[in-house]
């Protein structure tokens, strides 16, 4: 059973979260039919290099911020740890932008909208300051609401820039950045940390040692968007950008399983550190687990058919043969969640180097696997080793922690439903439309019979 705290900050992150997901399901047809392969393929690369360079930027500062302020009882040592961080934050974003400035009017380096790339990275490092400082204030709230925000901005100005205007690829850029952007907004509007910015109250020790705690993060960072984003590369550089496109479009839905993911995450890792706190992480942490894997597997087996029912409607578009990848996405996005999930207890014991170690096991797997196979399987490669390295993840992480607290999982429901789920996805990518419906409303049918006394309970609670 899942705890009642992490219920509710389930609950609040699942909110904004929600919009998202509609909002980034209502996208996908736009890609389709107004974006080309080659943009969606340049736009999700240049979203790979933003993820992968802005922790090393600010050393994932906004991580011990979390843990730090989330930690600390006394107001007057908070408000020295957000200007220490936030101090730290602006002065290396600036450094990077007169770095790029710099190395481009001496080599002149004729990357495409490099100035747009350069901002996306400034603001998705300094987006998660703000985001990670509002819940270290235990603001879930704002948080929530400033995502929701962002989501309305980003589909309002894809509406005008690429749907009317016909922008393509700087449509994606200049979206995404601006809705960034309201996200730091709106926040800096509702708690102030900017106009409450004292330099007297920056000091180098709590850097330092917020930097001891966030420093080993960034290598675990840099190796998960290794299993993540090194394939993006490796596609963009062996395939070219089409072909990256076509990775791109059929990995947005998995990320819908991701985003759901990501709410859950968040929650467990702040009740993980109280927990910790209050040495209070034992068997309920396996427990809850346990919880999130049915929930992950079971949204995943229901969305097999529903997908491929959407496929008919692209047929005659060039995602169309990228259907063939959706499902192993959707298995890495459950296996890759949840190894984020079990890293959280390393996080709250503070043993984030062995965090670091698992995550660098499974994306050394997935370089290899992906650099060797690629000429041969192409795109399957990638998501070949993408899914070993985040199934490895998962199991060294489950061994390792184990060194340090009890957290016992049982696996034999879990592997039973991935194999059910690799049996309904032969079936529905080998039947027509109307097989597929008949398979989703069976799913949902199954599951819900199953879960019938779980659907009575949320129903009455609705009620009251």
């Amino acid at each position: 059973m899942l705890s009642k705290n992490l219920l509710k900050k389930t609950g609040i992150y699942a909110v904004g979260n929600l919009s998202s997901k509609i909002m980034s399901a209502l996208l996908i047809p736009i890609y389709a039919f107004y974006i080309s392969t080659n943009d969606l393929g340049y736009f999700d690369f240049s979203q790979t290099l933003m993820s992968v360079t802005s922790p090393i930027i600010v050393l994932a500062i906004w991580e011990a911020i979390l843990k730090f302020v989330l930690s600390e009882d006394k107001l007057h040592i908070k408000t020295k740890m957000l200007t220490t961080a936030f101090v730290f934050s602006l002065i290396m974003s600036l450094v990077l932008i007169l770095t790029v400035l710099i190395i481009n009017s001496i080599f002149d380096l004729s990357i495409k909208y490099l100035g747009l790339i350069s901002a996306m990275i400034v603001v998705h490092s300094l987006v998660y300051v703000w985001q990670y400082s509002a819940r270290a204030l235990e603001r879930n709230k704002l948080f929530v609401v400033a995502g929701i925000l962002s989501t309305i901005v980003n589909f309002i100005l894809v509406l005008i820039l690429i749907v009317y205007l016909r922008l393509g690829l700087l449509g994606l850029l200049l979206s995404y950045i601006f809705s960034q952007l309201s996200i730091i907004f709106f926040i800096e509007r509702k708690i102030s940390i900017l106009s409450g910015l004292r330099l007297k109250n920056f000091e180098i020790k709590i850097l330092r040692d917020m930097l001891v705690f966030s420093s080993p993060l960034v290598l675990n960072l840099i190796s998960a968007w290794l299993i993540s984003g090194f394939g993006r590369f490796l596609i963009t550089v062996q395939l070219g950008n089409e072909a990256n496109g076509l990775y791109s479009f059929s990995n947005r839905f998995s990320l819908l399983i991701s985003m759901l993911g990501t709410v859950v995450t968040m929650a467990i890792i702040e009740e993980a550190i109280l927990s910790a706190k209050e040495k209070r992480i034992d068997k309920e942490f396996g427990r809850t687990l346990e919880s999130l894997f049915k929930i992950f597997q079971l949204f995943a087996l229901v969305s097999v058919p529903i997908i491929v029912m959407f496929y008919n409607f692209i047929s005659d578009t060039a995602y169309y043969n990228s259907l063939v990848f959706v499902p192993w996405l959707l298995l890495y996005a459950i296996s890759n969640t949840m190894a984020s999930n079990l890293g959280s207890a390393f996080q709250a014991i503070s043993k984030t180097k062995y965090q670091f170690i698992t995550t660098l096991l499974g994306a050394a797997i997935t370089v290899v696997i992906s650099i060797f196979l690629i000429n041969s399987f192409g795109i399957s490669a990638v998501i070949f080793g993408q899914l070993l390295g985040a199934l490895t993840m998962l199991t060294s992480r489950y061994v390792l922690i184990n060194k340090f607290i009890s957290l016992k999982i049982n696996w034999k429901p879990i592997v039973l439903r991935y194999i059910i789920f690799i049996v309904v996805t032969m079936i529905c990518l080998n039947t027509a439309f109307y097989y597929n419906l008949a398979i989703a409303v069976l799913m949902v049918s199954i599951i819900a019979f199953q879960n019938k006394k779980l659907i009575k309970m949320s129903i009455n609670k609705i009620k009251r």
